[in-house]
């Protein structure tokens, strides 16, 4: 696998755009300083212009309580289907703003919330920092073998890519 680095590189929003498939779900991993953390899945509902990911959140939920006190998040992302797997550092914020809500509202939220006019509701923007990514070029058994080929021979597998993204100078 060759290692492509995205650090201080413009190119780095446009790498995470196509990486991440939007309305996936994604774990949320909070109160970082703590072991073990908080970890709880989320939908990302959209990577913005600016290149920030919002989520639906509950106000009363143990995730909320914890941004409240700390702020740094860590987001892992995994989409077997095109083999990339993304774990992204960054800093979350609370949002309250209907016409956002309005924007990003999907009437599967249902589940979770009573309406996009629910008064425990609020959006979770993250502002991206830092992701190491890996994505491989084929299915997962033939990355397999590949990756054991790469093993045995001690050579490096050319199945994919991975790297370093630094998105606090985009």
């Amino acid at each position: 696998m060759s290692e492509i680095n995205y650090t201080k590189d413009k190119n780095g929003l446009q790498k995470m755009r196509s990486l991440l498939d939007i309305s996936k779900i994604i774990m949320m991993a909070t109160n970082l300083q703590k072991t073990p953390f908080s970890i709880c899945p989320m939908t990302l509902q959209e990577m913005d212009e600016q290149g920030d990911l919002w989520f639906f959140s509950n106000k009363e939920s143990n995730h909320f309580k914890d941004i409240t006190r700390d702020n740094k998040v860590q987001l892992i992302y995994m989409d077997e289907d095109t083999n990339t797997y993304i774990s992204i550092f960054g800093n979350a914020t609370h949002i309250e703003d209907l016409k956002k809500v309005d924007e990003l509202w999907d009437p599967k939220l249902e589940k979770w919330f009573n309406g996009k006019n629910d008064t425990d509701m609020v959006l979770l923007n993250i502002n991206m920092e830092n992701a190491y990514y890996w994505e491989s070029a084929s299915n997962s058994l033939i990355s397999f073998f590949n990756q054991a080929k790469s093993v045995m021979t001690q050579k490096q597998s050319k199945d994919g890519n991975q790297g370093h993204i630094n998105l606090q100078n985009h």
